[in-house]
Parts: C-alpha cells; structure tokens; sequence
C-alpha cells in the first residue's frame, strides 16, 4: 500500500510528530511518498526524513489515500494535488480549528489500523469552478473547496458587484466584497462575515457580502445547480479574487462565472464522525463557562 504525505511550513516540534507518524505508517509496511513542498521543508530542517521520496502524478495514482497534515488551511492546498484524481484526503489536524482536518495526532495508530482494514468512511465534497472573461485568470487551478471570494484591494472605496442567478439580476452589491461559498465553506470566511452554516451535504451556495453598505442586505443560499456571474467595477481599478487560499488580482470590470464542479472532493472520515458532533466541539454549543 503506498500513501501520500503532503504538510508546509512546519516547525520543529510539528517535524517530531511527523517523524512519529511515518515511523508508525513504515512499521505498518506502507511506502510513504511526501509532496516537494513538504520535502523541501524536511530539507531545510535538517529532519531524520530528509531522504524520503517525492511523489509526482504517476505515483499519485497509485496511492490509497493522501495526508494532509496540519489545519484545514493545508487540506485546501492538498486538494491542488488530487484534482481529477479519486485519492481520498485524511486530514490530520496539528492546526487551530479543524473543521476539515478531523483527525486527531493521538489516535494515529488506531487510525493506521483502521485504514490497513479499510474501515474508513469516505465524504463526498462539492466544488465551485470559477470562469473569468479575462483569459487564464485562475489557471492553473480555477477550483475551490470553501469559497470564491472577492474583495478590494488597492483602495478604501467600496465595490460595485452586479450579482446575477441564472441570467437573473439578484442584487447589485455596493459592499468590500462578496464570497461565494459552498457547504463545506459555511463554517469559514461566510461564517465570519454573518453567514449561515450549512451541513455539508446540501447542494448549494451561499452568497454573503463583506460589510455592504446597505444594512438590510443579508446572506442568501440558492441551488449549486445555479450558474451566477459577478460583473466587478472597482474605483481602485484592481480587485482581488480568491479560491480558497489562492488570490489573483483582476481589473475592474472583470466578469466571473461560478458553478458547481462534476469533480467531488473525497474526505477520509472515521465511521463514527458526526458533522454535528464536529460543531459543538468547535465552536463550544452547549458549555456554560459559569459552571
């Protein structure tokens, strides 16, 4: 069995409990292969797994499942790597949150277990596919997990955001910006900025301004089998648009043309994970720190 391992950024205590995990998934006889970003990062550090090998496309085929390892921030870049290709994600989390990377450092060695026996449980994700009129704007990765957002960049003035649902004029937006967001997404950016959450296997999106001036506005869930259109005018002439964690700066006057992936994002779950569990654990439903 071959597995993917891929992490950034890593500091030398986070390095420690990586080498614990690749001692116990080797002592397991799986092959384990790293990204080059995680490799290079090994490199830099001086680690014991400095000599491990990199994994490229065609050894990406052939591995069972892939590791993110750190906070969801991580998972999101992962999800780069296996675009188009059916590897589930396990992410384990040494991040903040985790709403995406569930699984805990402690329980690794159950979990190896649990993999060599295929007890796994694998959650289908929905992804947004974003389309400009600008030529090659989001290649090579015009994909997101969580969110397209856009927000302005060079100046303190507000955005015009014409925002059209199948052709239909929604609203015109006059705001900071707009995120377009997908269930998976609900609990990050959108929810900050007011927005619903939305359990994971719903079949929407959900628009949500950023600080519009009109306060009446609100956030609002249609279909993901909705195609909507941002046309963007900026007085500072630049915007920013992002997927997920990758920001591209567009002029104004740029159009955006959002839809839902046929590609679906498979996450490695554990048979008794709860969606619902997962919320009250992070964001505290349920404590009274009275008592």
């Amino acid at each position: 069995m071959n597995i993917a391992l891929h992490g950034k950024n890593l500091n030398k205590k986070k390095l420690l409990v990586l080498e614990a995990i690749i001692e116990n998934i080797r002592f397991n006889g799986i092959n384990i292969y790293a990204s080059k970003e995680l490799k290079k990062n090994l490199t830099n550090k001086k680690s014991n797994l400095k000599k491990i090998k990199t994994y490229n496309f065609k050894i990406l085929r052939e591995c069972k499942y892939i590791f993110s390892f750190g906070g969801d921030g991580t998972l999101l870049d992962t999800v780069t790597h296996i675009y188009n290709l059916s590897i589930p994600i396990l992410g384990i989390n040494i991040g903040k949150l985790g709403f995406l990377s569930t699984f805990d450092i402690k329980k690794i060695d159950k979990t190896i277990k649990m993999i060599k026996k295929n007890q796994l449980n694998i959650d289908k994700r929905s992804l947004i596919t974003a389309n400009s009129n600008k030529k090659n704007i989001f290649a090579p990765h015009n994909f997101a997990l969580n969110e397209l957002t856009v927000v302005k960049k060079d100046s303190s003035s507000m955005l015009t955001i014409k925002c059209f649902v199948n052709n239909e004029l929604l609203n015109t937006y006059w705001a900071d910006g707009l995120i377009i967001a997908s269930p998976t997404g609900s609990t990050g950016y959108s929810l900050s900025c007011g927005g619903p959450i939305v359990s994971p296997d719903n079949e929407s999106f959900i628009i949500t301004p950023i600080s519009p001036h009109n306060l009446s506005v609100r956030s609002l869930i249609v279909s993901n089998k909705s195609k909507i259109k941002l046309e963007i005018e900026s007085n500072g002439y630049n915007f920013l648009t992002s997927l997920d964690s990758r920001s591209y700066t567009c002029k104004s006057g740029t159009e955006i043309t959002i839809m839902n992936s046929e590609f679906k994002v498979s996450l490695a779950k554990v048979r008794d994970y709860s969606f619902f569990n997962t919320l009250r654990g992070k964001l505290n439903w349920g404590y009274d720190l009275r008592n």
